[in-house]
């Protein structure tokens, strides 16, 4: 009993000696969704996890705030004081789920042959507080949404893998590797994308760029990795051209480091993500010259 106490005692020492620049509290879900994942606390979760792990900002886990908040309601500003008091918070993130589906089509005869499709869509309103003053100062949606073109032929009733990978869903860890494998893991990992690159435009003094990969350990499974590609041409205007596309994870508004001799001399902001291994970028800020040849990183999220 001594030995858990102190271990409580020492464990909230060390949040307290923390200084956590977002909290997240538990969303409002409005979309209707039947199966037995609680999003109300697993898409904050996930999403306070991404940008642990993108930016390396620190962010106090929404398990920490629900123990904080001892049957306050969440957007209490008495809470949100005792947040940024306790820990240093100075940004709540809320939001509502709004969408979050997995349909199946299909065509032709259950037990002979027919065709099969999946989509995803995952739809959040993200709102952001000030801790100290308890007002709202952000909000904005971000979607997630995934179609498959391509249509599963099956054949005397035997299940796809899609097929099988649908009526396993419930079965499955939220922000587990498998999970993120599939349809609607690819659709939370879209939405947390732009999640991160709204968020970087509305507090760029808090975010930074990172040129390597970091190894955090989380609430998730997702890992940050480093593509590494060339810029291919210098256009006008400050526009550049790289050999990275929507293959190599690559999004619009997502920024790129660029190196000279293993130095990083430059920062670029994808413009246009033209096809799989091909994007046009805009120059940021740069030490040195930027050059045809020159490499270019980023880091992307699996």
């Amino acid at each position: 009993m001594v030995k858990l106490k102190i271990f409580s005692f020492v464990l909230l020492l060390n949040f307290s000696l923390a200084q956590y620049k977002f909290a997240i509290i538990p969303f409002d879900d409005l979309s209707g969704f039947k199966g037995k994942w609680n999003l109300k606390i697993e898409v904050p979760r996930y999403l306070g996890d991404f940008i642990l792990k993108f930016y390396g900002v620190e962010v106090l886990p929404i398990d920490s705030v629900i123990g904080m908040a001892k049957g306050l309601d969440f957007k209490d500003a008495f809470l949100f004081s005792e947040l940024n008091k306790k820990f240093g918070v100075e940004h709540i993130i809320s939001g509502k789920v709004l969408t979050f589906k997995i349909s199946r089509f299909t065509t032709g005869f259950p037990l002979m042959a027919g065709y099969e499709s999946y989509n995803a869509e995952v739809d959040i309103e993200v709102e952001i507080y000030n801790a100290l003053t308890g007002e709202r100062n952000v909000i904005f949606g971000i979607l997630g949404e995934v179609k498959e073109r391509g249509l599963g032929l099956t054949l005397l009733g035997k299940p796809t893998d899609r097929y099988s990978e649908f009526y396993s869903l419930d079965f499955l860890k939220f922000g587990s590797n498998e999970f993120n494998k599939t349809i609607i893991g690819e659709a939370m990992r879209k939405a947390g994308m732009e999640f991160a690159l709204r968020l970087k435009r509305y507090f760029p003094e808090i975010i930074s760029g990172f040129s390597e990969a970091m190894d955090i350990s989380g609430t998730t499974e997702l890992k940050v990795s480093l593509v590494e590609g060339t810029i291919l041409q210098i256009g006008k205007q400050n526009i550049v051209y790289v050999n990275l596309g929507s293959e190599d994870g690559i999004v619009a508004g997502m920024t790129l480091f660029v190196f000279d001799d293993g130095e990083k001399i430059g920062e670029l902001e994808v413009v246009d993500v033209v096809n799989e291994h091909f994007s046009s970028c805009k120059v940021i800020n740069s030490t040195a010259e930027i050059k045809k040849g020159n490499k270019v990183k980023a880091r992307v999220v699996k």
